[in-house]
């Protein structure tokens, strides 16, 4: 096979798995990667990709103090449980994103809530380590 030939199978093999697809399940160390897959787990509502981009201790903050540490990936679940339950227009999209070693940064806004909710915004702050997300932060937003 010419390598022309191999790159055009590369390519179309990559339009129908983008990465961040499979960066958990086949264990991406790329955070950026790590972190995008989690969002569109998140964005499918499926717990358990979602879960799969975490590390079993890991710990997800919310550091306005309203909302209790969720600490494990048995918490974790139970908190997101909710996702299966949401419509298929409930998501959150990336407004931007800022990347240094393992640590990414991502501006996020939540769209297909009730009219009188907006389109509230948040700011998560991940640490990912060894292809898993080990913490999260989220500051207060207001």
């Amino acid at each position: 096979m010419s390598t022309l030939m191999r790159f055009a199978s590369a390519c179309a093999l990559s339009m129908l798995f983008p990465l961040s697809a499979v960066a958990c399940g086949n264990k991406s160390a790329d955070p950026v990667e790590v972190v995008q897959a989690q969002v569109d787990a998140y964005n499918a509502h499926d717990i358990d990709a979602f879960a799969s981009c975490y590390a079993d201790s890991a710990t997800i903050n919310n550091l306005s103090g309203k909302r209790p540490a969720i600490v494990g990936l048995p918490a974790l679940k139970k908190v997101y449980a909710f996702l299966a339950k949401e419509p298929k227009e409930f998501h959150v999209v990336i407004v931007q994103r800022a990347v240094t070693g393992p640590t990414v940064v991502d501006h996020e806004r939540v769209i297909g809530l009730p009219a009188d909710k907006g389109q509230p915004e948040a700011i998560a702050v991940y640490e990912v380590r060894n292809g898993r997300i080990q913490n999260v932060w989220f500051p207060p937003s207001s």
